[in-house]
């Protein structure tokens, strides 16, 4: 009998964390690997003026981070790294790029560092996807929600 709760016990710590670690390579599988469209972008309910889109590329969950794009719609582009964390719960975006003196390049780049920070997972779809935050680097203390849709 003794045997039998050793054994299911764990058993059970083993089933929790291969499920912590599926929901997150599930979590990364589903946004990586595509085009997808900021559908909302706001700082305590406003909006912003531009909405930008992510080039997303291909990740192994268990890297440290992913490298991806965040374009405008004039063109330009600011690298930036994420990962899913904490069994899928939190989200984290961190700019890569510094400005350049080339507007386009430069609206992006500034977007993007505004916006990096950790993001609670909210929604998680297979194409949309919706994070919250209070402590993004330019709006600490602010609602900041971004809403995503896979093109």
């Amino acid at each position: 009998m003794k045997k039998l709760m050793i054994i299911s016990s764990i058993s059970f710590v083993f089933m929790l964390t291969f499920s912590a670690c599926n929901k997150t390579k599930s979590n990364t599988n589903r946004l990586d690997g595509g085009e997808w469209t900021i559908k909302v972008l706001t700082v305590d309910g406003v909006s912003e003026d531009e909405l930008p889109s992510w080039n997303v590329s291909e990740c192994d969950a268990y890297e440290a981070s992913c490298l991806s794009e965040w374009k405008n719609e004039e063109g330009g582009v600011s690298k930036f790294i994420w990962q899913f964390r904490e069994k899928g719960q939190k989200f984290e975006i961190s700019n890569q790029s510094e400005t350049s003196g080339e507007h386009s390049q430069d609206e992006a780049v500034i977007q993007c560092q505004n916006f990096s920070g950790v993001y609670e997972v909210t929604e998680h779809k297979k194409k949309t996807m919706k994070f919250e935050s209070s402590t993004t680097l330019a709006n600490t203390g602010k609602k900041v929600v971004i809403e995503l849709e896979k093109k």
